[in-house]
């Protein structure tokens, strides 16, 4: 078994134990990921493995999206919040703006970890 296949192995084995709320700060964590090394690759030149990345970190913006449950108020907002990272993502893509993603991070982080505090709530009450 290569690297590669290995690696999926396990991200699909540790999606089928995890929680909805692990799944999201998965989902954030590998955001935070691709970001940062969209940004290393910009200034090291290599435009086009920072376009894959960010447009990894675009749709992992899209599957955040679709995965709203608008029975509840605040998906309204998350919506729009992701929707803005997602222009945001769209934008430094097309400019390769180091910037705009560096501003990003304490958001998405944010996110994360508010996402991770509402699960381990959520798991203290059951």
């Amino acid at each position: 078994m290569n690297n590669s296949n290995a690696y999926k192995l396990y991200t699909e084995q540790s999606g089928i134990s995890a929680t909805p709320g692990e799944l999201l700060v998965m989902l954030f964590n590998a955001e935070l990921k691709n970001i940062k090394i969209a940004i290393l690759n910009i200034k090291a030149g290599k435009t086009n493995d920072a376009h894959t990345r960010l447009i990894q970190a675009q749709k992992i913006m899209d599957e955040l999206n679709m995965s709203l449950d608008h029975t509840y108020a605040i998906s309204k907002e998350l919506q729009s919040l992701y929707n803005f990272i997602k222009r945001e993502l769209v934008s430094a893509n097309i400019k390769k703006d180091t910037e705009k993603l560096e501003k990003l991070l304490p958001l998405i982080t944010e996110l994360r970890d508010t996402w991770e505090q509402a699960d381990k709530l959520a798991r203290k009450q059951v």
